[in-house]
């Protein structure tokens, strides 16, 4: 390999580099040179810079047995000190070395959206529904022996569905849930997952706010004129309503509005927040079912990749239609279903 160059990082060139051994035998002289810092420190220099480098994907392109993709690549380049005025040859040796690669050498390394740093904890937070709407049942009556706390939850179907699936990706993790009003101070710090709209759940209300998002929910009162998702960006203002039809005097929910968001939590910029909401449960279950689904999820993990790229700070509002009662979450790569999507560097 060429080591002609002299330049701001040493006498590395990558102008030779062709295939993804040499770039990795490159990027570990790299990692020398940055002062051989460990998995871990790379992660957190990472984090520093508002980069996901997970241990594990960083490990398999270091020993060559990953290309990493072209986002991971710039990120480690970063990382490990390397100029930005330099980072064109750099990029340029990455296509070279991806070139007639299959995709899956290069893509399959990348990591679940909802995996999260072994030992970190979870909290899954949903709102608790008023003892104004609670049911008539006696198993919602914390007085009878057959209490049930879980029919209290305003989405419980999107809870269960979420801890099940998070708690299996997460085996080193402890992954809990509780309503709002039950968390704990601690449990703030955690990578926190809020389930459901503002009507109920006043965390998702109080995100909102608090991250800027460009996103505002309507309450579901009933002196609510309009009801649904409004957005506000430069281009002005785009409202999103749930598509509802009377049948025999039943009101029945045909397309639900959406929202997904991941970014930085504020209480403790070293977790993650997710926000799963629609406008009525039907809705915040497609929401938690948008990257979980084993056919849709990992196309629309594909397609967030692409999008997003290395941004800790990004969100979509999206359709989701019912049919018959039954949900379906929405497919990303079809324009139809994408209402509105943003993304920022944190």
């Amino acid at each position: 390999m060429p080591h002609s160059r002299t330049g701001p990082f040493g006498d590395l060139d990558p102008s030779g580099v062709t295939t993804l051994t040499q770039l990795a035998a490159l990027l570990r002289q790299c990692r020398v040179r940055a002062g051989n810092p460990s998995l871990r420190d790379i992660e957190r220099l990472g984090e520093k810079r508002g980069h996901v480098l997970p241990r594990s994907t960083v490990a398999g392109v270091l020993a060559g047995r990953r290309g990493p993709r072209r986002d991971l690549f710039v990120a480690l380049l970063s990382a490990f000190g390397i100029p930005e005025d330099d980072q064109t040859a750099w990029t340029n040796a990455w296509e070279r070395a991806v070139a007639g690669q299959p995709a899956d050498v290069v893509y399959e390394d990348a990591p679940d959206i909802w995996r999260f740093p072994p030992g970190e904890p979870v909290m899954i937070t949903c709102g608790r529904i008023p003892e104004s709407e609670m049911s008539s049942s006696a198993a919602s009556d914390p007085r009878d022996p057959d209490y049930v706390d879980l029919l209290t939850y305003a989405d419980p179907d999107a809870l269960v569905h979420l801890f099940g699936h998070i708690r299996a990706l997460n085996p080193e993790n402890e992954v809990k849930f509780a309503t709002t009003n039950e968390l704990q101070p601690g449990d703030y710090a955690s990578h926190l997952v809020v389930i459901g709209g503002s009507d109920f759940n006043m965390l998702t209300r109080d995100m909102i706010s608090a991250l800027h998002l460009p996103v505002k929910m309507s309450p579901r009162l009933p002196e609510t004129d309009w009801l649904g998702m409004e957005v506000v960006n430069g281009d002005g203002t785009q409202r999103f309503s749930p598509v509802l039809g009377d049948e025999y005097g039943a009101r029945i929910l045909h397309e639900d509005v959406i929202l997904f968001f991941r970014g930085v939590n504020p209480a403790d910029r070293r977790r993650t927040i997710t926000m799963c909401a629609g406008m009525y449960a039907r809705g915040t279950l497609a929401a938690a079912r948008c990257l979980t689904h084993p056919v849709l999820g990992p196309a629309n993990q594909a397609y967030l990749r692409r999008t997003v790229g290395a941004n800790l700070h990004f969100g979509f509002v999206a359709r989701a239609i019912v049919m018959d009662r039954m949900v379906a979450a929405p497919d990303l790569t079809n324009p139809e279903h994408r209402l509105y999507e943003w993304t920022r560097p944190e």
